[in-house]
C-alpha cells in the first residue's frame, strides 16, 4: 500500500494557467471540487475526520469539531502576489500529523473542512462571494448540509465563531459537490 507521504509526494505543486476574471474563478472553483470528491474517498482523509468526530453523536456537533479543530490548529496565509495555490487535505493533513500549523487562505480552509466533511457522508458545496462593489468574486468558503438546511463553514475568521457568514454579498455563486 502507497505511504501518505508517497501520496503527498506524487502530488507536487504545478504551474496552471487558469484564465482571468470569472472564467479564472469558475476553473479554480472546478479544480477545488475535484479535490474535493477525491479527498473525501480517501482512507486517510477519512481517518481523520472519524478520529475528530469520534465523540460526537449529533451532526452538527460532528460539524462543529472539525471546524473547532481546523481553527485551533491552522494559521491563514495569503496565496503569492497573482498566483493561484491549492493544498491538498493529505498535505495539511500530514503537515497536522508532523506537528506542524498548515498555513491555508480561504481556498484551502475550504478544500479541507469540506473534504472532510464529505468523507463522513455530508452534503457540501461551495460559495463563492464579492465582500465589496466590484465585479469579480473576492472569497470563497464550504457549505454543508444539516438538519436540512445550508450552514456556512468559513475558517478564515474562526474568532468571529461557527456559522459565521458574512452578511453583505454584493456577488454570489455556489457549487454543490
Amino acid at each position: 500500500m502507497e505511504s501518505i507521504s508517497d501520496q503527498v509526494n506524487r502530488h507536487p505543486t504545478k504551474k496552471v494557467f487558469i484564465g482571468y476574471g470569472d472564467t479564472a474563478i469558475f476553473n479554480t472553483l472546478n479544480i477545488m471540487k475535484d479535490i474535493i470528491k477525491k479527498s473525501a474517498s480517501n482512507y486517510y482523509v477519512r481517518r481523520w475526520a472519524e478520529k475528530l468526530t469520534e465523540n460526537y453523536k449529533n451532526k452538527i456537533d460532528k460539524v462543529k469539531s472539525i471546524f473547532d479543530f481546523i481553527g485551533r490548529n491552522t494559521s491563514y496565509l495569503s496565496d503569492p502576489h497573482k498566483l493561484e495555490l491549492l493544498k491538498t487535505p493529505l498535505v495539511s493533513l500530514k503537515e497536522l500529523e508532523n506537528g506542524e500549523r498548515p498555513q491555508l487562505d480561504c481556498d484551502d480552509f475550504t478544500i479541507l473542512s469540506l473534504s472532510l466533511l464529505k468523507s463522513i457522508g455530508f452534503p457540501v458545496a461551495i460559495k463563492a462571494i464579492s465582500t465589496n462593489n466590484k465585479k469579480r468574486f473576492t472569497h470563497v468558503y464550504g457549505l454543508v448540509f444539516v438538519n436540512k438546511k445550508w450552514i456556512p463553514v468559513d475558517l478564515t475568521r474562526p474568532d468571529y465563531g461557527f456559522k459565521w457568514e458574512y452578511n453583505k454579498p454584493t456577488r454570489i455563486t455556489e457549487l454543490e459537490i
